[in-house]
Formats: C-alpha cells, sequence, structure tokens
C-alpha cells in the first residue's frame, strides 16, 4: 500500500495512469476494425512514449529498464498492427481468439462488464506488469 503524504505518491500514481490506460487500450482494439485499431495501436504507443518521457524525470534510478520494456511494448504492439484476419462472430478482431466477458459487479453501466481476449494482449500485459514494479504502481 502507498503512504499517500510520501512525496513520491503522485508519481507512481501517475505513472499507473499510463499502464492502466494502455490496458483499457487492450480491451478497446479487441472489438476494432484493421482501420480502427490503426489509431488505438498508435495511441498505445503515444502512451508508452510519456511514460518513457515521464520516467525519465521522476524514475531515473530505474530509467533503463523502463526504456527497454517500453522497447518491447512497442514491438509487440507492431507485432499486433500487422494482423489482418477475418474473425469470427464473438472472437477478437485481431487474432480470432473466443472473447471472455466478466461481470465486474460494479453498477456503473460503462464498468459492469469487461471483455477480454485472453491471448493476443499477454505479452502486452505481461511487459506492463513489469512496468508498474519498476515504477511502484504495482503497489496502488
Amino acid at each position: 500500500m502507498i503512504d499517500i503524504n510520501h512525496p513520491e505518491s503522485e508519481f507512481i500514481f501517475q505513472a499507473g495512469t499510463f499502464t492502466d490506460r494502455i490496458r483499457n487500450y487492450c480491451r478497446k482494439y479487441i472489438l476494432e476494425t484493421f482501420e480502427e485499431r490503426k489509431i488505438t495501436f498508435q495511441d498505445m504507443k503515444i502512451e508508452g512514449l510519456i511514460l518513457q518521457e515521464f520516467s525519465e524525470i521522476h524514475f531515473k534510478e530505474n530509467f533503463i529498464s523502463i526504456s527497454l520494456l517500453i522497447n518491447d511494448l512497442n514491438t509487440e504492439i507492431e507485432k499486433l498492427e500487422s494482423i489482418n484476419i477475418i474473425s469470427e462472430d464473438g472472437n477478437c478482431t485481431v487474432c480470432n481468439t473466443k472473447l471472455t466477458t466478466f461481470d465486474t459487479l460494479i453498477k456503473e453501466k460503462d464498468f459492469r462488464f469487461i471483455t477480454i481476449c485472453k491471448k493476443c494482449p499477454s505479452e502486452i500485459y505481461n511487459i506492463l506488469n513489469k512496468l508498474d514494479w519498476l515504477t511502484g504502481a504495482a503497489f496502488i
């Protein structure tokens, strides 16, 4: 648990917002057309770039590791970006894996159900988890 009175806590929370936005994009691109995904993947890369710039200032001690992971993130995004297949209804539009929907039990309409692909974003999630540890956002 983060001490919100600690002077670094603000930066840790901000880093967490970058990785959370990328995770949210992973739930978006799995439902989009090839053309729509181009924009989403570009937005994901921009979030990574902003996190890298932010980390250079606020997480200097882990900056090299963070930069390497962001390079890995971009490589993974570029792999997914090039995939253009026809998918079946109810499947991921990128890898054609059956999508899974979870009930979050949150009463708000926009947050009640979350649909994920268990296959194609898995490496992105692994990278984001490592970034969360390097920035401290894993403790939020």
